[in-house]
């Protein structure tokens, strides 16, 4: 299916966000006024620098998160892997229930998809309709079904997260200790879990959202599509679906459309 070569793609897509973010700056009621129209006039240019920024992200996406959900189709409708979905095996028409639910899901965010976390969220789906397909035939051939592996939390678009070194005792100093810890918090892929060794920001997936400034005023930005609120977006504490089993019943019930305003 070109799995690797597809996950390279999208990993090269670019789909990072700046460490440090500008938060909203307002100003003082007594600001001049040709300093208030200077300042309006930044902020416009910034708004529409993310937007410009943010389509740029989802015109490279978009087709790759449809190509992978597309080969995906491919694979489960293929006739060669000599596998009947109307067995009447409990545990395998489960599975494959399941698996065209996940793919079913993920057509439908590629067609609603109305951020970056949604097309990721395709992605994983995809991913995880190849997995219970795999468990499905894997029962009909009297096997057991391969656990899949957690996904990349910084960036679901990752793939797999890393396995972390299981005796690092020889390492020594609070700073390191304390990267340690960071990289350990959450699953991270190689790369992420390296830069969060070295103290630097992961290449975290990033989503669109309208905040307040301190007067009030709404303010576009580009944050890690973790940060979101979670009433605002079902993916901000799944990876995207990844650690989420409902996630695709929740897609086909169109709780993923849920996004009150900033």
């Amino acid at each position: 299916m070109g799995n690797d070569r597809l996950m390279g793609s999208l990993r090269r897509i670019g789909l990072a966000v700046w460490p440090g973010l500008p938060r909203p700056a307002g100003g003082s009621a007594d600001r001049p006024a040709d300093g208030g129209a200077r300042a309006r006039a930044r902020s416009r240019d910034r708004e529409r620098l993310v937007r410009a920024e943010w389509e740029a992200l989802r015109a490279r996406l978009a087709p790759a998160a449809a190509e992978h959900v597309a080969q995906v189709g491919e694979l489960l409708a293929d006739p060669r892997l000599e596998f009947t979905p109307e067995s009447e095996e409990s545990g395998v028409r489960r599975d494959y229930l399941l698996a065209t639910d996940a793919y079913q899901a993920a057509g439908k965010l590629l067609d609603e998809a109305a951020d970056l976390p949604d097309l990721a969220a395709a992605v994983v789906l995809a991913d995880r309709a190849v997995e219970l397909f795999a468990a499905a035939r894997a029962r009909h051939l009297g096997q057991r079904p391969h656990a899949p592996r957690p996904r990349c939390f910084y960036n679901p678009l990752h793939g797999p997260a890393a396995e972390p070194p299981r005796d690092q005792r020889g390492r020594k100093g609070r700073r390191v200790v304390a990267r340690e810890a960071a990289a350990a918090r959450r699953p991270a892929c190689e790369s992420c879990r390296l830069a969060l060794l070295a103290g630097e920001s992961p290449d975290v997936l990033p989503a669109l959202w309208t905040a307040r400034d301190d007067r009030g005023r709404p303010v576009t930005l580009l944050v890690p599509y973790y940060a979101l609120p979670r009433q605002a977006s079902i993916w901000a504490g799944t990876a995207c679906g990844s650690y989420d089993p409902e996630a695709s019943g929740r897609v086909l019930r169109g709780e993923h459309r849920t996004r009150p305003a900033g």
